[in-house]
């Protein structure tokens, strides 16, 4: 019917065939690219996930320390209650014991006192 038809069917079996390889390879590039991207933005979230985690550690290692020296105060707030409520009958006991206390801890600091200034000299 018309002249060279199969040859104009050639050609266009060719050019889509050739589209189609090109198609193929931009959608590949794009795929390429696209999980490039996000590889990148999951590492840099992996580091601030990193940066935040580091400081966080920091942040419970001073609330830690924070919160030792909190129980150990209240140890010794309940121990100075109970001293007192076991020595509330007997008031000579505790003045006894803390003059006791007092004259220990004079002794001990002035030995360290002067053992300290004995080195430093």
């Amino acid at each position: 019917m018309f002249p060279n038809s199969d040859l104009i069917l050639l050609t266009l079996l060719h050019a889509s065939f050739v589209i189609s390889l090109l198609l193929l390879g931009i959608l590949i590039t794009l795929l390429l690219l696209s999980i490039a991207f996000f590889l990148g933005l999951f590492l840099l979230f992996l580091f601030d996930l990193h940066h935040f985690s580091s400081l966080l550690s920091q942040y419970f290692e001073m609330l830690k320390g924070d919160l030792e020296l909190g129980v150990v105060l209240l140890l010794i707030s309940l121990t100075h209650q109970a001293l007192d409520f076991v020595t509330v009958s007997k008031p000579w006991q505790k003045r006894s014991r803390l003059r006791e206390f007092g004259v220990k801890a004079q002794q001990y600091s002035k030995r360290h006192y002067i053992h300290g200034f004995n080195n430093v000299q």
